[in-house]
């Protein structure tokens, strides 16, 4: 099973408890995706962290002609899902 986890920054250092959830999630053999809207301003200090964010797709990162890009792509491959 696939699972995306969409949040609004990720990571934080006050997201640990987030992190614990998406491990245990793994652990028990789920696909985990991890979406952050925006980048976290903060610096990642953790080691973990620093791990989660190379995970992570940080969605405004890739400006509006990536998002587009993206859109049109799942528009043409997946119609059924569209």
């Amino acid at each position: 099973m696939k699972i995306a986890y969409l949040i609004n920054q990720y990571p934080k250092i006050s997201h640990s408890f987030i992190r614990r959830e998406i491990l245990a999630l793994e652990a028990l053999g789920l696909s985990v995706t991890r979406f952050s809207i925006r980048s976290c301003k903060e610096p990642l200090i953790d080691a973990a962290d620093q791990e989660e964010l190379a995970k992570t797709n940080i969605i405004l990162d890739v400006g509006i002609i990536g998002l587009l890009v993206s859109l049109i792509k799942i528009a043409v491959t997946r119609p059924n899902r569209w």
